[in-house]
């Protein structure tokens, strides 16, 4: 490395000897920096930005490839290296990198919903369809145009604040595309397209995918542009050595840059200061990793740092400059106003719903942050596969927006398979159907085939100027073994079923909040599992008219690491119609000589979890729970079940220490506290403890009564959802309790 530098200041004094002996004005030489792709290593290139800041030395031209791209048209625009840093350690790269958007995203409607299948198989026209890639890159996209706003009127990258250039690959002919006009997200985006991961990404008339393939390492590209030296910084390690090609797959990916292989051999040749980053222990998905990378980056920067200085401080003798170096050079840009929106690409839906979703306005000042809040909103509906937009200036920090979407199929046919220690296995089936016999509505029913089936349908429609009023109906019906236990011994087993149908107005406030009015429909069935002194049987029917509210804030489905959990119903039960008989040693005897009443009473259930994050691997977790039945006489008939670690029942309120329906009242309040710690990267162990109050009010034989619980889970975040054991102790009784749940519940 000395002796390169050594040859670079040889030739910063050679370059124009007339400049230097005869002080006739001179130009200085042009730097150029090429940052090579290779995925999350790419983050190193992060350090290398940081020394050159530092050292002062200006760099004239930026050309970048896939990862590359992103960081150094960061750097290009103005953003210095201690900023992409930072927004380095701000993003969320799993999710960017994610074919799935994050759950605060989705609309509250549906998030129960989402994500909790194995496999989700779209279908259009009757046939099965498959994208070019498996991650069409939203989050990316939207995050992009956001970091990407200051040059938001620019189509010239000549015309950033450093001139910049990236690299694509024409995917039909595997020819080199070097981009430098047009829209740049849009281009930073084509340039890491990995083929097969990412969807490829149509400029024109060419299918584009990521330039890794064709030139990794642009340094040629920076030569071409003018650069009469080129720094360059390389995270990739080549073609890989033939004991490190295991698998076909191993093969045919190096089948795939073969060509980038012979554009390397020449690019090193050109490069003048050449910087390689060992990075063997990493790959291009470890994004879990970025302090380390960037760590990696800095310490390599802080070995470049007397390189760069000496270079900076032999240009400025040299070729003085009238203003001073600064590392932050992004431009300010205003507000944009949006005199115009236009939405491409809808089949399906219509553009009222698309714009009443977005809730943008011709004549509105927006933000970056506006923009991308108001597209994810649209997003969060799970119409659109892809919503990118432009802004084409008009003048004055004017512009007309131009949306292009790419819709969803309408319908998805999805599995999953579940096991809980209560429902026993199941198999479950989803058939989710969108414009289901309206426009701007989402139907979908799904079947849990087991010993304990259960089948639910729902059928909701958009409402409302913003979409965001809607109407709902639905069916649902389950099949449980239930135990009634009295002093936590089992006394007696039934067979319980149970079918409500519902109608419900449902006002959204925003991705995380709704609330709404409804009534339901229930009929449920009784009957004994085998006779004893003392039996129930029988049907009934009856109407709940009720009003809900919901909050899901969560950031993720399973094992949140921060957001709420609420789920809060109150209503009125009444028209009941039942046909309930019991029997003591065979004889019938009237309900309302045992003590059941079948009036009509007012019915309250809450269940909240809060999560708060203390640092990246443990969450702190606090679930509460509430419910009541006013002035209820009817024993286990619509009473609450205490008991279990998820929710598998109706009127259940999970408990630690006990199973399912171990407590059967007519009101309890219960409070749980977990400690979620991720110890490996997916697994965590859960210690909890609980406690509960319970028949403090309606049928009440006694002082309320009390009841404390321990456990704790050992889980795992599987493609399939969780996977968890649990042990747990009830203070009543002093017995332990196994519980397994493996998937999402139904």
């Amino acid at each position: 490395m000395r002796k390169r530098l050594a040859l670079v200041i040889i030739f910063i004094f050679l370059l124009f000897p007339v400049a230097i002996f005869a002080q006739e004005a001179a130009k200085r030489p042009k730097i150029g920096l090429t940052l090579s792709g290779g995925g999350a290593k790419g983050l190193a290139h992060i350090g290398i930005l940081q020394a050159l800041d530092s050292a002062g030395l200006k760099i004239d031209y930026v050309t970048g490839t896939s990862m590359g791209s992103i960081v150094g048209s960061l750097y290009a625009m103005g953003y210095s290296g201690d900023a992409i840093e930072k927004l380095a350690r701000q993003m969320d790269w799993d999710n960017l990198f994610s074919n799935q958007p994050v759950l605060t995203d989705i609309s509250y409607e549906e998030k129960r919903e989402y994500n909790k299948y194995l496999i989700e198989i779209p279908f259009e026209y009757g046939k099965p369809k498959l994208a070019s890639g498996v991650i069409a890159g939203e989050q990316l996209w939207l995050e992009l145009a956001r970091l990407c706003w200051p040059v938001n009127n620019v189509r010239d990258f000549s015309k950033f604040n450093i001139p910049f250039k990236c690299i694509a690959t024409d995917v039909t002919t595997g020819e080199v595309v070097t981009l430098d006009t047009g829209d740049i997200v849009t281009a930073i985006r084509a340039s890491m397209a990995i083929p097969s991961v990412f969807t490829a990404v149509k400029i024109g008339d060419r299918k584009l995918v990521d330039g890794g393939v064709v030139r990794n390492f642009p340094v040629i590209t920076a030569k071409e542009m003018g650069a009469d030296l080129v720094i360059g910084s390389n995270v990739s390690g080549g073609l890989r050595k033939a004991d490190q090609l295991v698998t076909p797959l191993d093969i045919i990916y190096q089948l795939g840059f073969y060509k980038d292989a012979d554009d390397f051999k020449q690019a090193k040749k050109l490069t003048d200061i050449y910087i390689q980053h060992h990075l063997d222990d990493y790959s291009a998905a470890s994004f879990g990793s970025v302090d380390s990378l960037l760590a990696i980056g800095k310490k390599k920067g802080a070995e470049m740092y007397p390189i760069f200085k000496q270079m900076a401080d032999s240009l400025n003798a040299l070729y003085p400059s009238e203003k001073p170096f600064v590392k932050d050079r992004l431009p300010f840009t205003p507000d944009i106003e949006l005199v115009d929106i236009s939405v491409t690409g809808l089949v399906h839906s219509d553009v009222d719903f698309f714009l009443g979703r977005l809730g943008l306005v011709k004549g509105g000042c927006y933000t970056p942050q506006d923009i991308k809040d108001a597209v994810l909103n649209v997003f969060g509906t799970r119409f659109y596969k892809m919503i990118t937009y432009h802004l084409n200036p008009q003048g004055d920090s004017k512009s007309i927006m131009d949306i292009q979407v790419e819709e969803n199929p309408l319908t998805y046919v999805k599995f999953a398979l579940q096991y809980n220690s209560f429902t026993n296995a199941s198999a479950i089936i989803n058939i989710t159907q969108r414009n289901f016999v309206v426009p701007n509505s989402r139907a979908f029913v799904s079947l849990a085939i087991s010993e304990n089936p259960r089948v639910q349908g729902e059928f909701f429609k958009y409402l409302g100027p913003k979409r965001n009023f809607g109407f709902g109906l639905g069916v649902y019906f389950e099949d449980d073994a239930l135990s009634l236990y009295k002093n936590l011994k089992r006394q007696m087993e039934y067979h319980l079923k149970y079918l409500n149908g519902e109608a419900k107005f449902q006002y959204t406030l925003n991705s995380m909040m709704a609330m709404g009015l409804g009534t339901r429909y229930e009929f449920m069935n009784i009957s004994p599992r085998y006779e004893s002194v003392e039996v129930l049987r029988g049907n009934g029917n009856q109407l709940n008219s009720f009003l809900f509210f919901g909050v899901n804030s969560l950031d993720r489905k399973v094992y949140p690491h921060r957001g709420m959990d609420l789920q809060f119903e109150s209503g009125w039960v009444y028209h009941q119609q039942t046909g309930y008989r019991v029997y003591k040693d065979g004889v019938e005897i009237m309900p309302s000589d045992y003590g059941f009443n079948f009036n009509d009473y007012q019915r309250t259930i809450l269940q909240a979890k809060y999560n708060v994050p203390f640092n990246p691997r443990n969450t702190f977790q606090v679930q509460m729970g509430g419910a009541a039945n006013f002035t209820h006489r009817q024993g286990p008939i619509n009473a609450f079940l205490l008991g279990g670690l998820n929710n598998v029942i109706r009127n259940q309120l999970p408990l630690v220490g006990i199973r399912e329906a171990e407590i059967t009242t007519s009101s309890a309040a219960t409070l749980q506290l977990s400690w979620q710690y991720e110890f490996m990267r997916n697994t965590y162990a859960i210690p909890r403890a609980g406690v509960a109050v319970y028949d403090f009010l309606g049928d009440v034989s006694s002082k309320y009564k009390y009841l404390s619980g321990y456990g704790v889970t050992g889980g795992y975040s599987s493609f399939m959802g969780p996977i968890e054991a649990s042990v747990m102790y009830c203070d009543q009784d002093g017995r332990l309790r196994m519980y397994v749940n493996i998937g999402f519940n139904f």
